[in-house]
């Protein structure tokens, strides 16, 4: 039985990433093989295509074009030796994808054919299914063999540990080396009284004397008193003017702000966490820093020691970065600064931004990061997309179709394939919702033109725009509030040219949360909004104290918030307890 994986609908799926490394093209047993660009294959006899060190994925999915010089032929793949499929290979160019499970780090892909048959291939993709992050083996579909080890403490090299060693501090769970200058400390002043007990519940302030301003940072040690399991809302504050208050949850074994987590000799019949904080702090003279305590648990409050102060006035961090060209990277291998002359995008260190985002600094800002209440419609993001749901219907069938090629981590529509896109139109209607303004962005490449009449076109709601063969990049903004829009693409081409379409964005701009009419995105710029919203304002257009409206209606804010923007955006504590120890303004 013959069998052919042939589909025109793969649903993208975030870890399938296409192999960008260089591919490894070798024939057997002839030498009738042609490259054409790495672009087009063509052979008289078998050959393979191979990839090296590929690691941590689980399947393949392999895509490409194909056509021979007969009208149907057979074409044997295999895999790594294994039978995959056989292929049914007729005079035009076809779109096949092969999918199946596969894990071995290089990777022989084996194209058997007669000497007598000439085999071409176009737009040769190779993707992998990538397992999760940290995971070596993951074929069942979850992680059978993890890199680390589900360490609850703190990560130093291959170790799980408490304490970070003399030279590091931890940094989200792992040891960083670091360059520190201790400063001495005056611990004259009556205030700075170490050892002193204290309930939960109280606080203690602490005077340090310095002869200048400087920025540096304070390690501070606590011995903490209580019931474990009774002390979950227990927190330390360490606060000074001027200065974000930082936090410590000493029955918490949590690593945000905490260089270690372990347990000490009980007292008071009471269980003992010794806890470890380490903050960035900018110090003047006469500096009144304070220790606030809190608890939940009033019967059974605990307590609390400061056992040790250190002060440090230089930080310097060491990581081992793998990233081409980065000058400073995290932990985790993610860089944030590039050398001179090149710009950060996507964790790599790039000449030029890419189209379609925006050069902010040094870096490359993709537009849904620097955009908020955009909704994106149409978005051109992957080869397996559904074709109609990119462009729409067809005015009239066409004897060859239009399909999608990929190339350099693009996807591309038209040119190159079997394509013949001429004077033909493509129709789509779009639900747009509520919105006061439409954009829509793409590249464009006018290919093989013969007149300067040739151009592509594009029709809104009734407007048409040309764009000819001397612009590359389209990027247009209207002002539309209409819930449908009409939109009609062409090629317009006289000649045997075609038009190629790649990176094609539309997207609206929305009106703010359960907004009928809008001139702008912030609620401010809202006509009317719905009716009958509980705990809506509508002298005031917006949420009563404590609430922030989203499209779901008034939700309440973060504990402790008085008034916000969002959850996580809080632009005023309430004053009391729960606002002094839960809240943080969002700046």
């Amino acid at each position: 039985m013959q069998l052919i994986f042939l589909f025109f609908l793969i649903q993208w799926i975030k870890c399938w990433n296409v192999i960008t490394s260089k591919k490894i093209i070798e024939s057997i047993k002839n030498d009738s093989l042609i490259l054409e660009e790495d672009y087009l294959i063509v052979a008289n006899g078998s050959y393979s295509i191979k990839y090296e060190g590929v690691k941590g994925y689980r399947r393949l999915h392999i895509m490409f074009d194909a056509k021979s010089n007969f009208s149907q032929v057979e074409i044997l793949i295999k895999v790594n030796g294994i039978k995959r499929n056989f292929l049914v290979v007729e005079k035009d160019f076809t779109e096949y994808h092969i999918e199946f499970e596969h894990q071995a780090p290089n990777i022989i892909i084996q194209f058997i054919l007669s000497d007598q048959i000439q085999f071409s291939i176009r737009n040769f993709n190779l993707f992998i299914d990538e397992c999760p992050q940290n995971c070596k083996y993951c074929l069942s579909g979850f992680c059978e063999l993890q890199i680390l080890d589900q360490c609850e403490k703190l990560r130093f090299k291959d170790l799980c540990v408490d304490e970070c060693p003399k030279g590091y501090i931890a940094e989200f769970r792992e040891c960083i080396k670091t360059s520190l200058n201790q400063l001495g400390l005056n611990q004259k002043s009556v205030k700075n009284d170490f050892g002193l007990t204290k309930k939960f519940g109280e606080n203690q302030e602490l005077l340090i004397d310095f002869q200048q301003n400087f920025e540096g940072y304070l390690e501070i040690l606590f011995n903490c008193y209580g019931k474990q399991e009774e002390h979950y809302n227990s927190i330390l504050k360490i606060s000074k003017e001027n200065d974000q208050p930082e936090t410590i949850h000493p029955f918490l074994p949590m690593y945000y702000n905490t260089q270690s987590y372990k347990y000490c000799k009980p007292r008071f019949e009471l269980d003992c966490i010794q806890v470890k904080g380490y903050f960035k702090m900018e110090f003047q003279e006469q500096n009144n820093i304070t220790i606030y305590s809190y608890s939940k648990s009033v019967e059974n409050p605990g307590y609390w020691i400061i056992e040790e102060i250190k002060l440090y006035d230089k930080e310097i961090k060491s990581y081992d970065c793998p990233i081409y060209e980065c000058v400073q990277c995290s932990f985790n291998k993610v860089c944030s600064k590039c050398n001179q002359n090149l710009y950060l995008y996507e964790n790599q260190c790039i000449k030029q931004c890419p189209y379609y985002t925006i050069q902010k600094d040094t870096q490359c800002i993709t537009i849904d990061e620097e955009q908020q209440y955009v909704s994106f419609l149409v978005k051109l993001v992957s080869p397996f997309q559904k074709f109609q749901e990119i462009f729409g219907q067809k005015t009239f069938d066409m004897k060859e179709l239009i399909s999608f090629r990929y190339e350099n981590r693009t996807t591309f529509i038209g040119g190159g394939l079997k394509d013949s896109w001429r004077r033909t139109t493509f129709t789509k209607q779009l639900n747009l919702g509520k919105h006061y303004q439409i954009r829509l962005m793409f590249n464009i490449s006018i290919e093989n033109s013969t007149s300067d009449s040739d151009c592509f076109t594009y029709t809104i709601d009734g407007k048409t725009f040309l764009v000819h063969k001397n612009v590359s990049y389209v990027d247009r903004t209207l002002y539309h509030n209409k819930n449908i829009l009409n939109m009609n693409l062409g090629c317009k081409i006289s000649s045997n040219g075609r038009c190629v379409i790649s990176n094609y964005y539309f997207m609206t701009m929305k009106c703010s949360p359960l907004c009928l009419q809008c001139v702008g995105s912030l609620a401010q710029d809202c006509r009317a909004f719905q009716k009958d919203i509980e705990r809506f304002d509508y002298s005031k257009l917006k949420c009563i104290d404590g609430y922030y409206l989203d499209e779901n209606g008034c939700q309440k804010c973060s504990f402790g918030c008085l008034t916000c923007e969002s959850y996580n955006q809080c632009l005023k504590c309430k004053d009391d307890k729960d606002g002094q120890f839960y809240c943080s303004p969002y700046n």
